[in-house]
């Protein structure tokens, strides 16, 4: 009933008031781009050349500088729920891993060997570590989120689509602006920015942004006393920009950041156990309870930038781009959620490693019966990761990992303009990825050394990934397209394997992407109406299964199944009045499996039948060795995918006023999303996050031309417990991650 409810609602007010007519005083339609509107039209660089997101055929989502404030964006989790079919939220286990999933394809493994499904790119660099794209939203120009695989123009690891971050660059005009913000839990935020406008003869512009934040956390560990979920941000970005108005500019973004964060704060369900019985009372009921041990940790270091260059050379633009990217972090966490044994599964991780980018494109002019893009691009990353993990109170194992990794590709894409508002798109990547990995892995009882082994392991990879697109422009305010992808993600080792069978490698996953749409503005820009639907066929899906270790069962990826995926998505944001608009977005999800023949649970037998078993028993090798038991598949088709709400949306109204104090502005907005499962190894009902819907809210005062505003927010307002994630090790019991509750705050800024 809520579902129905929530539906009919968001479709009644993103029609109710379609005939009416936003005008300006002179009874001429209001432009997307004027000051006194909510939000401008947004130029995307999804097709790297920068047009219009209505311009461009494929699904984004894209929100400006001004939407990601009002969406009370701390990090890019904080954008959860506004973009149809798209899941931004933590990973759960350990603190600093965001989990991005983009219909219903979804990746959250915090080892550096498991690449992203969704690749995540900062100014034109992909950013390889998963751990560090946790990202403050502060000083951001726009974030797009582009669905579906975007194997020709972005690359690597784009299976299930791109988050694509571009940061503020420096204005012409000396200026600044200081933020300052408080609120529940302890939160104390600065944000500030300066601009030098331009100097040097008007060939350099430059900015300096800082960000520090300060949050207690909403939990507590009822063993230690002190808050969990909380986290200590520190940061720095600068920018120089080189722009003599002549043939060449050039732009230097360099970014420092440190985070400190404790938790996560796992609430342990009921598996049993009778360890489970020994945790403390309170913690069994109240999920902003948890009892550790130990405060769990994340210290994260990162720094980098990107150097961006274009020459226009007459007939087009030649554009490079540079980049670089160094992250440490030191990791320990409590993966079982019981206090006795201890320990037992006690993990710490200790990584070190940098990224090296380089991407040479170039872009011809628009306006011809025929444009083009065409690139070469080189990515290059090396890392060390060493892992201690104390299994019970006398095992212990541990990992020295290396990786070097080489990513060579070309690509082009050719649109041809053959009538008046067709267009007929081609194009292709060719990928070449190769890996070197060394292990080496021991395993002690008692003190003493009972397994060990080393590799250095090789492969490689290679695909060509291509897209063909149709779109039409009916009128210069509709366009419809059909769009042919593929998508290719490249193998990999396991990290957490302690015996050589469970290190791999495993082969790469490959998708085939089917689009169709329409992106519209209605009634003389009244209404903006995007519609897609979709249908993905995934192959070879790399997905974590239980083997058999040396001293226990452990967590390894390998390729496992077929999925097929397909939905709708629809956009709309009305503006029945100046300052008034109204976002209802809704989404529809049908992700299964269609072939996935595993042994999941981890339980290993004699080899006796079982029942749903697809395929003969495979013995368990221990070093070569087998070790009497067996590994049975059974029929796992009948697994939810993780992170697949088959329905979710949102509903956002904005409305601003002048006053004569200055202008008010009111925003609101809920989020919706249908019961689903976060883990998506298991259907136990442990697992999924529920039916809920998230209702947030802010009132601001601002002064002319924005040189002060005061702003009040509040989310979560009905204070639901929400889950983020829930996973488990083996037998132990699951351990379930919970969202922020009800918080409240207040932010002032002042511009000069």
């Amino acid at each position: 009933m809520r579902t129905a409810i929530f539906l009919l609602s968001t479709t009644a007010l993103a029609f109710s008031t379609a005939p009416a007519h936003a005008q300006n005083a002179d009874g001429s339609a209001a432009e997307t781009t004027g000051a006194d509107e909510t939000y401008g039209e947004i130029l995307v660089t999804a097709q790297r050349r920068s047009e219009s997101v209505q311009d461009v055929p494929i699904a984004i989502s894209a929100f400006n500088a001004e939407m990601v404030e009002a969406s009370g964006s701390t990090n890019i989790t904080s954008l959860n729920g506004l973009a149809p079919n798209v899941v931004l939220q933590t990973q759960g286990l350990v603190a600093n891993v965001p989990m991005i999933s983009i219909r219903g394809m979804s990746t959250a493994d915090p080892d550096p060997n498991a690449d992203p499904k969704a690749s995540t790119i900062i100014d034109g660099v992909y950013i390889p570590f998963v751990s560090s794209t946790m990202l403050d939203l502060f000083d951001i120009e726009r974030v797009e989120i582009l669905k579906g695989p975007q194997g020709v123009l972005f690359g690597k690891n784009n299976l299930a689509g791109t988050i694509n971050v571009i940061t503020a660059r420096p204005t012409d005009d000396f200026g600044g602006e200081v933020r300052v913000s408080a609120g529940s839990y302890g939160l104390k935020q600065f944000r500030g920015k300066i601009n030098t406008g331009r100097f040097a003869g008007d060939a350099l512009a430059a900015k300096l942004a800082v960000n520090f934040r300060d949050y207690d956390g909403y939990s507590r560990n009822v063993i230690t006393g002190n808050r969990l979920n909380g986290a200590n941000v520190k940061s720095v970005r600068g920018a120089i920009e080189y722009d003599q108005g002549g043939a060449f500019n050039s732009t230097l973004v360099a970014d420092w950041l440190k985070q400190k964060t404790t938790g996560p704060a796992p609430h342990v369900l009921d598996n049993g156990d009778p360890n489970w019985d020994l945790l403390p009372d309170e913690v069994k009921t109240d999920v902003r309870k948890a009892a550790v041990l130990f405060d769990p940790y994340a210290n994260t270091e990162s720094y980098g930038g990107s150097w961006t260059s274009n020459l226009d050379v007459g007939w087009g633009t030649v554009t490079s781009v540079l980049g670089y990217r160094h992250l440490t972090y030191i990791t320990r966490g409590d993966f079982d959620g019981l206090i006795t044994p201890a320990p037992q599964l006690d993990v710490t991780r200790d990584f070190s490693g940098e990224s090296k980018s380089g991407e040479l494109r170039y872009v011809s002019p628009d306006g011809e019966p025929v444009d083009f893009v065409v690139g070469l691009y080189f990515q290059a990353d090396k890392w060390r990761q060493f892992n201690t993990v104390l299994a019970n109170p006398t095992t212990t194992t541990l990992a020295q990992l290396r990786q070097n990794t080489e990513s060579y590709a070309v690509f082009a894409l050719v649109n041809a303009h053959p009538a008046d508002g067709l267009t007929l798109s081609i194009g292709g990547r060719f990928s070449h990825d190769r890996k070197k990995y060394d292990i080496a892995s021991q395993a002690f009882v008692g003190g003493n050394q009972i397994s060990s082994f080393a590799s250095s392991l090789k492969a490689s990879w290679s695909e060509f990934t291509p897209r063909l697109t149709v779109n039409y422009e009916i009128t210069p305010d509709i366009m419809v397209y059909a769009n042919y992808s593929q998508g290719y993600k490249a193998g990999g080792y396991n990290s957490r394997g302690t015996i050589p069978e469970n290190v791999g490698p495993y082969d790469p996953e490959r998708v085939n992407a089917y689009e169709i749409g329409a992106k519209t503005d209605l009634f003389d820009r009244l209404l903006r109406l995007n519609v897609a639907g979709f249908l993905n066929n995934y192959r070879d899906l790399q997905s974590a299964v239980t083997r058999m270790g040396a001293v226990r069962a452990e967590n390894i990826t390998t390729n496992i199944a077929a999925a097929r995926i397909y939905g709708f998505e629809i956009e709309s944001q009305l503006r029945p009045a100046q300052g008034f608009t109204i976002g209802a977005n809704l989404a529809y999800l049908h992700a299964r499996y269609t072939d996935f023949c595993a042994d999941t649970n981890g339980v290993f037998t004699n080899g006796a039948p079982e029942p749903g078993q697809c395929g003969p028993a495979v013995p368990i090798l221990i070093n070569g060795v087998p070790n009497g038991t067996f590994a049975v598949p059974t029929d796992s088709t009948g697994l939810d995918l993780a992170n697949a709400p088959k329905w979710s949306g949102s509903l956002s109204v904005d409305y601003r006023f002048p006053t004569s104090f200055g202008d008010v502005r009111l925003r609101s907005d809920a989020r919706y999303s249908s019961r689903f499962n976060t883990w998506g190894r298991s259907n136990a009902a442990g697992y999924y996050r529920d039916e809920v819907v998230l209702i947030n809210a802010s009132i601001a005062v601002a002064g002319e031309d924005e040189r002060w505003k005061v702003t009040l927010y509040g989310t979560n307002l009905t204070d639901k417990k929400v889950i983020s994630g829930a996973t488990n090790a083996g037998a132990t019991p699951i351990s379930q991650f919970y969202q922020a509750p009800r918080e409240f705050g207040v932010d002032l800024s002042f511009k000069f």
